[in-house]
């Protein structure tokens, strides 16, 4: 696979468990948890 962005990003950064992610980052990936679980929720009661 071929690196498209040379930076790490925040997922990655998290993923490896450096000290460098901040607090912001952290409420990001958080968030984007959520909503995702949020939406397969909305997804199961549509369908049961």
């Amino acid at each position: 696979m071929r690196e498209i962005d040379p930076s790490p990003t925040p997922w990655q950064r998290f993923v490896q468990g450096e000290s460098g992610a901040t607090f912001y980052e952290t409420v990001l990936v958080a968030s984007l948890i959520a909503v995702v679980c949020v939406i397969v929720l909305l997804a199961l009661g549509k369908n049961f």
